[in-house]
């Protein structure tokens, strides 16, 4: 790779974190106003970032649940999540929020599948256990 080469990434990739941090400040905006325009720029920010830098998994997973939690947009939420999953697919918060969202507005087998890969990947201690509860009322809601 050539020095030019090097630059040009370093510099989209540094122009990626600004925008990722541009949308996380906007979307803290939108949290404390309640301002659904604030979490549309939020998310168009995000989709900037990974514009600049396709293998940004922590702007997919952000713009994924802004869409999905703060938007209602869940199946776009988890097209995103799901890209953030193909980017880093060792990173167990991706599954945790990808199998949450699942878990209430997509497919009950994929949350189980995602809520374990969670747990098989040893995710958060503070989500451990919330995991493992969901994964159980999931159980019971399929076996009724």
């Amino acid at each position: 790779v050539s020095d030019n080469q090097r630059d040009i990434s370093f510099l989209r990739r540094a122009w990626a974190y600004w925008w990722y941090a541009w949308g996380a400040s906007l979307c803290y905006w939108g949290l404390r106003t309640h301002e659904r325009q604030l979490f549309r720029a939020g998310v168009d920010a995000f989709g900037r970032a990974v514009r600049a830098w396709p293998e940004f998994s922590a702007a997919h997973l952000r713009q994924g649940v802004i869409l999905s939690r703060e938007l209602g947009e869940h199946q776009a939420g988890i097209a995103a999540l799901t890209q953030a999953i193909e980017q880093s697919p060792d990173w167990a918060e991706a599954y945790l929020q990808r199998g949450l969202v699942q878990r209430f507005h997509g497919d009950p087998r994929a949350a189980i599948a995602d809520l374990e890969r969670y747990l098989a990947l040893g995710g958060s201690p503070t989500w451990r256990s919330e995991a493992e509860r969901q994964i159980a009322m999931l159980r019971e809601e399929l076996a009724e």
